[in-house]
């Protein structure tokens, strides 16, 4: 691909992703500047309807009274109970929405009306006769709803009641009438509570007491039953739990102690068969009398020793010590005896004593288990009775409450009058500086809205910008509208140029020349294709100005009508249609023939020829393209002036034989969505669009940005000759 080529895919894809309305403040500003006379003449218009409108209505006047609205009623018995908070606790907010609806209801006004005798001041008097007396207090009613408004504005606990009349001494009446309303219904209305909670609280305190007295008669029934009236069941359970703690640590105790007694029993018992001197049972019976015993024997046994040396074993006294030392000998076997049989009773005494115990505390331990159902039955007997007693005491301190409260409720209010309703003097409706103020503004919006709609709805091309942002390529150039004086014939605006060098307008198309010529600095530009989205948009005008231009830089040019349907070059250039294109293509070769010179030097113009039924399929075929290959020959530049690209295809299929197309927009009529539906159909083809012109820009409305930027003189003279400048092309 050509870098020209990729340039201009990269401006195409780009193109794909831009908004196609892109909002444009600058048609926005300049329609406000062309109506804003209209605009002017519209609020000049209201601000005489608004003048003449406040002149003849009604005026209206305005009563206000306050009202001060506590949460809580004043505690004049010091209890400090919810019973005084007349808001509810936390839903204060809710309570004074309440009550302003309260304030501004049916209900009220109708006591209003009623209390006050309303009805023959807000009715007519032909209303107070044909209506009977219900008729008239409702009809009177609706009336006073319609006049009262309760405001809530700074939401610190005063409200306003607002009444507007005509009258302004009646409103003013109305409004004090109303708040004295207000105040004695919240009066009524904290007595009927007073009455109602007074009776409820009554029935319930009866029947709370009648559930306390059964409760107790049935605590009472159940402890006779269970024979507690003389200990309770709470002693009598201490009592047990006391006695199974003591056993059970007497339990232990013995336990222990015929654990140790079993022990010493049984190394007694192995001991038993050991020589009485050496054996250790006398010190685990812990007895003295063995101790002693033994001492003795040791005694006598050596004055035993000292006799048998002394006077030999057969003495008498040996004899008789003898005798006395084996009597100590058996007392001491006798004492191992006892102590045996000690322990050993010791330990039968022990395990009876351990048996008892455990007997005991099974015993008391069973008596527990027996107490334990009706303690459970008890204690909900007990929580009955004083769930129902603390009921029974809330009860009684707000029956003795409310009573007091019923009794009070004429001397205490939470509504209190503020500040009465005095009589203005001023009306609040109508008002003139506010009524003239919202005539103008409405009637500047509504002029600026019809004016900025028109612009909206208008989806015409206005500006270069909207051009280059339709096709998605640079504008080449913009060609002013020509003036009135250059008439409406066809021949006399395309030869305008040749005829008038030095205009205005000629500079555009001098300009618009160079810019494509810039178009494609890397190749050679032979043919160009000339295109619009639909007729009448100016194609033919921008072909003949742009050949005209290039003949007149010393190029060789030749305009060739492809538009085999409704062909103009031929009139534009005052030659004969036929021969020409058509009769090339089948098969005349004959160039010179219908190559058709101007009266403009070096431009040259092949018409059309004669019409054929099939455009599309004469352009398509290679006899065509051997033409034009053959004029391009004889040729500097080819520009093809071909038939708008929305109606028909014949410009989709001229493209394809074409280094470039230009497209040209009217300012006004062309459609920003057609244009660029035109630049996709080319695009398909993968062919380059140079860029846009843009046609009949009306010089008074054009955009000075564009030309700016690109020099085009501000002047409209027809002197102008300033060098025409160079464009960028992207």
């Amino acid at each position: 691909m050509e870098p020209g080529d990729q340039h201009q895919q990269a401006l195409s894809d780009d193109h794909e992703e831009e908004p196609l309305f892109s909002v444009d403040f600058r048609r926005y500003f300049a329609a406000i500047r062309k109506y804003i006379w209209l605009i002017a003449a519209l609020v000049v218009v209201a601000i005489g309807g608004a003048i003449l409108y406040t002149s003849r209505v009604t005026p209206i006047y305005e009563a206000k009274a306050s009202v001060q609205i506590e949460p809580r009623l004043p505690d004049l018995l010091g209890t400090a109970g919810d019973m005084f908070n007349v808001a509810g606790g936390a839903n204060t907010s809710e309570y004074y929405k309440q009550q302003r609806q309260v304030l501004g209801s049916y209900t009220l006004c109708k006591q209003t009306v009623t209390d006050f005798d309303l009805a023959a001041k807000l009715l007519t008097e032909g209303e107070t006769k044909s209506l009977p007396r219900e008729d008239q207090i409702d009809l009177a009613t609706r009336r006073l709803s319609q006049m009262i408004v309760v405001k809530y504005p700074e939401l610190d606990r005063i409200m306003y009641v607002m009444v507007r009349s005509s009258d302004a001494k009646l409103a003013t009446e109305i409004a004090n009438d109303h708040v004295t309303t207000y105040i004695n219904y919240a009066k009524g209305l904290l007595s009927l509570n007073s009455s109602v909670a007074s009776e409820a609280l009554q029935n319930e305190f009866n029947e709370t007491e009648a559930k306390l007295r059964a409760a107790e008669d049935k605590i009472y029934k159940f402890q006779a039953e269970n024979d507690m009236i003389a200990v309770t069941l709470k002693e009598h359970q201490d009592l047990v739990t006391q006695n199974i703690m003591s056993f059970t640590q007497k339990l232990n105790d013995a336990r222990g102690e015929e654990i140790a007694v079993s022990a010493r029993l049984s190394e007694i018992k192995k001991e038993a068969g050991a020589e009485v001197l050496s054996t250790p049972i006398a010190m685990m019976g812990h007895s003295a009398s063995f101790e002693q015993l033994r001492a003795l024997y040791y005694g006598e046994k050596i004055k035993l020793l000292e006799l048998s040396k002394d006077l030999g074993q057969k003495n008498p006294d040996y004899l008789a010590q003898q005798q006395k030392v084996d009597e100590l000998y058996k007392s001491l076997e006798g004492e191992v005896k006892i102590i045996v049989q000690g322990t050993t009773d010791l330990r039968a005494a022990s395990l009876t004593t351990t048996t008892a115990l455990a007997a005991e505390v099974e015993k008391y331990k069973d008596e527990a288990k027996r107490l334990s159902p009706k303690i459970i039955q008890y204690h909900e007997f007990e929580r009955e009775r004083k769930l129902i007693e603390d009921q029974y005491n809330i009860l009684r301190a707000r029956l003795s409450t409310t009573q007091m409260t019923g009794n009070m409720s004429q001397a205490i209010s939470n509504v209190h009058p503020l500040d009465p309703a005095l009589v203005p003097t001023k009306p609040v409706s109508p008002r003139l500086h506010v009524n003239v103020a919202a005539a103008a503004v409405v009637a500047l919006v509504i002029g600026f809205a019809l004016v900025l709609l028109t612009v909206f709805l208008d989806r015409s091309l206005k500006t270069a910008q909207d051009a280059a942002l339709a096709v998605g390529a640079p504008v080449l150039g913009v060609i002013p509208t020509l003036g009135e004086e250059v008439g409406k014939e066809l021949r006399s605006r395309d030869m305008y140029v040749h005829e008038h060098p030095s205009s205005h307008v000629a500079e555009c198309c001098r300009v618009l020349r160079t810019n494509v010529m810039f178009s494609a600095p890397d190749k050679e530009l032979k043919v160009l294709l000339v295109s619009s989205a639909n007729a009448q948009e100016g194609k033919t005008t921008t072909v003949m100005y742009l050949g005209t231009t290039m003949a007149q830089s010393g190029q060789r040019v030749l305009l060739i009508d492809t538009d085999m349907r409704r062909p103009r070059l031929h009139l534009s250039t005052g030659v004969d249609r036929e021969p020409g294109l058509s009769t090339l293509i089948l098969g005349d070769d004959n160039y010179d023939d219908v190559i058709k010179p101007t009266v403009i030097p070096n431009l040259f113009v092949l018409p059309c020829g004669p019409l054929p039924p099939n455009p599309a399929e004469l352009l398509m075929t290679k006899r065509f393209a051997h033409v034009l290959e053959e004029l391009s020959k004889r040729f500097t530049k080819i520009i093809l002036d071909s038939p708008p690209l929305q109606p028909v295809t014949d410009a989709v299929v001229l493209s394809m034989h074409a280094e470039g197309v230009i497209l040209v927009a009217r300012s006004g009529k062309t459609i920003r969505d057609e244009l660029k539906r035109s630049a996709r159909m080319i695009r398909r083809v993968n062919r380059p669009i140079f860029g846009v012109v843009l046609n009949e820009l009306d010089r008074s409305q054009r955009d000075s940005y564009y030309y700016s930027y690109y020099g085009y003189p501000k002047g409209d003279g027809e002197g102008g000759n300033a060098p025409p400048p160079l464009a960028a092309v992207g």
